[in-house]
């Protein structure tokens, strides 16, 4: 038979509460003191008594690990927070402030006196409750800007959403009416009615100075654009040396080919054959990229894509159709397009004025 556990193993036990959660842990992984509260337990016995606190765990440290697992909010978020509700309050307090002349005048006329205290409980709680919505219209104004790209569509989600603040604020007031006034929890249809025939229109108007407002906050508290500073200026380049040579490929070995060899150059898609006699070599280049690089005084582009030696040019040939046919010293004649007109002419009466100058 176990023997009975003495007093003190009893008060080092566990309640039966208690100990059903420290049975998930393993002995190992318990404090020494709830280890030795389980093994010195009983099968079969529990105890209404609670887990008595080791001298280390005292209540002071356990406010200070409470307080650092929760940390209170801190003064400047309470600020943060509080400062705009309170001028939203005030807002409200002015809006109602100017609106109450008119219900006294209103009230006199039906022959009603209104209560001062009435008045002015009416009149803090509508202000404390219009204060509600201060935080949905500072998300509004920061979530959609009237100003920049996309204003008109951020204009009709305001309008949207002060129309369900109006709303809002007006079933609110209906509720606080029926509880404080009337003593009963929900208000009558013809109430709620009443009140948004009377007064959802003004709260859209009230709801769409307070956005506004809000807005206008906003770009003041921005920080000022500075202005541009100008661009320092690009550093001039001069012109790419024109090229002389380039690397192609003659019979599976890479040349240089001196381009004062090629007669003529023609696109054959993404590249450009360069034509030499009866000879044709290929580059991986466009025409328009690769008449750039070439000396313009030795090449004139005739076409959209083709090119031409100047001093491979014997003669010009005028076409009916405006187009002009030019023969090489070598190979077969190029057609040249009247887009290019205006050069071939100029080429053309260059042909011309050769043979003068070598008579002279």
């Amino acid at each position: 038979m176990r023997a009975a556990p003495s007093r003190q193993q009893q008060r080092q036990a566990p309640s039966q509460n208690d100990f059903y959660h420290v049975r998930s842990q393993s002995i190992s992984q318990r404090p020494v003191w709830l280890a030795d509260a389980a093994r010195a337990r009983p099968a079969g016995h529990f105890s209404s008594r609670p887990i008595p606190f080791p001298p280390a765990v005292n209540a002071a440290r356990i406010v200070r690990m409470t307080i650092s697992a929760h940390p209170a909010p801190s003064p400047a978020r309470w600020s943060a927070w509080l400062l705009p509700h309170a001028w939203v309050a005030l807002y409200w307090l002015a809006f109602l402030l100017v609106l109450e002349p008119g219900n006294i005048q209103r009230a006199s006329q039906a022959g009603q006196v209104l209560s001062l205290p009435h008045e002015t409980i009416r009149i803090l709680v509508a202000s404390l409750l219009g204060a509600t919505v201060t935080s949905a219209v500072q998300a509004l104004a920061g979530r959609f800007p009237l100003h920049g790209p996309g204003r008109g569509r951020h204009l009709l989600i305001h309008a949207a959403g002060a129309a369900g603040l109006a709303l809002a604020l007006v079933l609110a007031s209906c509720l606080l009416a029926a509880w404080v006034f009337a003593g009963r929890w929900l208000p009558s249809w013809d109430e709620i009615r009443d009140q948004l025939v009377g007064n959802f229109t003004l709260l859209m108007f009230a709801l769409a100075a307070l956005i506004a407002l809000v807005h206008a906050n906003l770009q003041r508290k921005a920080p000022a654009a500075t202005p541009a500073r100008p661009d320092a200026p690009a550093p001039v380049r001069g012109p790419l040396p024109a090229l002389t040579h380039v690397e192609v490929k003659r019979r599976g070995q890479l040349i240089s080919l001196p381009l004062s060899e090629v007669d003529w150059i023609e696109s054959q898609g993404n590249y450009v054959a360069l034509h030499v006699g009866r000879e044709q070599h290929l580059l991986r280049d466009t025409v328009s990229r690769f008449a750039e690089r070439l000396d313009s005084r030795r090449f004139l582009r005739i076409h959209r894509g083709v090119i031409v030696a100047v001093d491979r040019v014997r003669a010009v040939e005028p076409l009916t159709n405006s187009d002009t046919l030019l023969h090489l010293t070598r190979g077969g004649p190029l057609r040249a397009s009247r887009s290019y007109a205006a050069a071939v002419r100029e080429l053309a009466a260059q042909l011309c004025r050769e043979p003068v100058t070598k008579q002279s």
